[in-house]
C-alpha cells in the first residue's frame, strides 16, 4: 500500500527543537516494517486549532487525487488534529475507500471496515487533544491575568520602551535611552495644538528617531496615531478592554496624555483646509463686517494679496497686501518689551495670582486620598458580593473595570499632588522670556514659525474694508500695556 507521512509542530522553535526530525524518522521506520511504500513526506509548522490550516489542506487534496487507497500515517492523533472539525472531512475519505489513519503512539489503525468501538477511541483522543489545547490556554490565562495584576507586561513594550532583564535575570520594561526622550518630546510638541501630526512626523525623523524593527524606518503618521492613543506611556496597560496600572517607570504624565487627546479629537482644528501654499495669514484673516475668510494668493510671482472667498457682495471686502497687516502685526509685537527687573517682578506676580486661583494643595490631596479610599473599599465589597453568588461575573468584571479607572485617574492626581510643581514656574519663564523677544523672533523666523507665533499672541485678525482690526490675547495685550507703562 502507498503511503503519505505527515509530521506536524506548531511553531519554528518546536521544528528547531528536532521534533519534526524525530517524528519522521520513527513514521519512515514504521512504514518499512509495515511494507508501506512513502510517495509523499509532508512537514508541517502550524497550529491546528487556528487558521484554515493551509498545509493540511494541501495533503488531502493530494491523496484525494490518487486513484487507489492512501495509509496516511502520522506520530499521534494529535499531531493530525486537535479539534472535531476536521473528523468529517476524514470520515468521508475514510466511507469512500480513500484512505486509511495510522496513528503510532497509540497503536491504531482507522479505515473503512474499523468497529465502532475503534473509531470511539479515535474520538476519544481527539477529546483528549482538545482538552489539553484548552488546559494550556486556561494556564496562559491565568499567568496572563497574574500579571496584570502586578502590573507586569507580558507582550513586547512599545516603541520608547525596551524589554530587557534586571540584574536578577527577571524580565523587565525600561525606558528606551535611545528613543524614549523622543516620544516625550513628541506628546510635548503635539500638547501644544500647533503641529499637525504630518509636521511631528517629519521633526522626529530630523530627530533621528526610528522605529524598532530591523529595518530601523522612521515612524509612521499611523506609528504616531497608535503612540498618541497608548495609556502605556502614562502608566496604564490596555488589555482585554480593561485598563491596568503597570509598575514600569512613566515617560509622561496623564494630564500631557489627556491634552494630547484633546488636540486628536478635534479641539484645534485648523481653520484652513484647502491651501497647502506657506502664506503666513492662511485661515486667519475675515472680514469684519461679512466674516468670510480672506485668501492668500500671489501676484506677480512675488506680492502676496489677500481676496474674499465668499460671494456675498459685501461692500466691505477689499483686497489687500500682507504687508498691510504685517506692518500692525510687527507694531503690536514691539510694543511687547520690559527689562529684566520688570520680568522678575512679573513671574512672581504671576506665581501668586496662580496659587491663590487654584486654592489650597493639602485640601485637594486629602479630599483625592479619600476618594481613593472609597474606591479600594468598593472594589472589596463588589468582590465579596461576587464571591457568594450575588452578582454575576459579567456584572463585577463591567464594574471592576470602572473602579480601575477611577483609581488610576485618583492616583495620577495624587501623584501630581506630591510632586514639587516647577512647571508652573517654568511655564512662566518661558511665556515672559518668549514675549519679551517676540518681536525678534517673528522678524527673522520661517513662514511656519511665524504662524506659530500669530496662534499664540494674536486672537483675532479682521479686515474693516483696507484697514486691519488686530486684537491680542489677553495676557499679550496686558504685556503690550505694561511695556507702553
Amino acid at each position: 500500500m502507498k503511503a503519505v507521512i505527515l509530521a506536524r509542530v506548531s511553531t519554528e522553535m518546536q521544528e528547531d527543537g528536532f521534533s519534526l526530525d524525530a517524528q519522521l524518522d520513527r513514521l519512515r521506520r514504521y512504514c518499512e516494517r509495515h511494507n508501506l511504500d512513502i510517495i509523499q513526506e509532508y512537514n508541517i509548522t502550524e497550529s491546528s486549532t487556528k487558521g484554515k490550516r493551509p498545509q493540511f489542506n494541501e495533503m488531502l487534496t493530494f491523496v484525494k487525487k490518487q486513484r487507489e487507497r492512501i495509509a496516511v500515517v502520522v506520530d499521534a492523533v494529535d499531531r493530525l488534529q486537535r479539534s472535531f472539525k476536521e473528523t468529517p472531512i476524514l470520515n468521508d475519505l475514510i466511507e469512500q475507500g480513500k484512505i486509511e489513519l495510522h496513528f503510532l503512539r497509540e497503536a491504531m489503525v482507522v479505515n473503512d471496515r474499523t468497529k465502532n468501538t475503534q473509531k470511539v477511541m479515535w474520538d476519544m483522543c481527539v477529546l483528549m487533544a482538545k482538552a489539553y489545547v484548552g488546559a494550556l490556554a486556561d494556564n496562559v490565562k491565568r499567568a496572563e491575568e497574574k500579571m496584570l495584576k502586578e502590573g507586569l507586561l507580558a507582550g513586547p513594550a512599545p516603541i520608547g520602551y525596551l524589554n530587557t532583564r534586571d540584574e536578577n535575570g527577571k524580565k523587565t520594561i525600561i525606558i528606551d535611552p535611545d528613543r524614549g526622550h523622543f516620544i516625550k518630546k513628541l506628546f510635548e510638541e503635539y500638547s501644544t495644538g500647533l503641529f499637525s501630526m504630518d509636521e511631528l512626523v517629519k521633526k522626529s525623523k530630523s530627530w533621528g528617531l526610528r522605529n524598532k524593527t530591523t529595518a530601523h524606518n522612521p515612524i509612521s503618521k499611523s506609528q504616531f496615531a497608535n503612540i498618541l492613543q497608548n495609556p502605556f506611556y502614562y502608566g496604564v496597560m490596555y488589555y482585554n478592554k480593561e485598563y491596568h496600572p503597570h509598575c514600569y517607570e512613566k515617560l509622561i504624565s496623564k494630564e500631557l496624555f489627556d491634552k494630547c487627546t484633546e488636540v486628536r479629537t478635534g479641539k484645534f482644528k485648523r481653520t484652513s483646509k484647502h491651501t497647502k501654499e506657506p502664506y503666513i495669514f492662511r485661515g486667519l484673516v475675515r472680514c469684519k463686517h461679512c466674516g468670510c475668510l480672506l485668501s492668500p494668493y500671489t501676484k506677480k510671482d512675488k506680492y502676496v494679496y489677500l481676496r474674499h472667498t465668499d460671494l456675498k457682495n459685501c461692500e466691505h471686502c477689499n483686497n489687500v497686501s500682507e504687508k498691510v497687516l504685517l506692518k500692525d502685526v510687527e507694531k503690536s509685537l514691539s510694543s511687547i518689551h520690559f527689562d529684566d527687573d520688570l520680568k522678575a517682578a512679573l513671574a512672581v506676580r504671576l506665581k501668586k495670582q496662580y496659587e491663590a486661583t487654584h486654592g489650597n494643595t493639602y485640601y485637594q490631596l486629602e479630599k483625592n486620598r479619600n476618594e481613593l479610599a472609597d474606591v479600594e473599599e468598593n472594589q472589596k465589597k463588589l468582590l465579596d458580593l461576587l464571591i457568594s453568588g450575588t452578582v454575576p461575573a459579567e456584572v463585577y468584571r463591567s464594574k471592576n473595570a470602572e473602579y480601575e479607572t477611577a483609581k488610576i485617574e485618583l492616583q495620577a492626581k495624587i501623584e501630581k499632588l506630591q510632586m514639587p510643581d516647577t512647571s508652573v514656574e517654568r511655564a512662566i519663564d518661558k511665556v515672559l522670556n518668549f514675549s519679551q523677544n517676540s518681536f525678534a523672533i517673528f522678524k527673522s523666523s520661517q513662514i511656519e514659525e511665524k504662524r506659530r507665533i500669530l496662534n499664540i499672541v494674536f486672537a483675532n485678525f479682521f479686515m474693516d474694508g483696507k484697514n486691519p482690526e488686530i486684537s491680542m490675547r489677553k495676557n499679550f495685550k496686558l504685556l503690550s500695556k505694561i511695556g507702553a507703562a
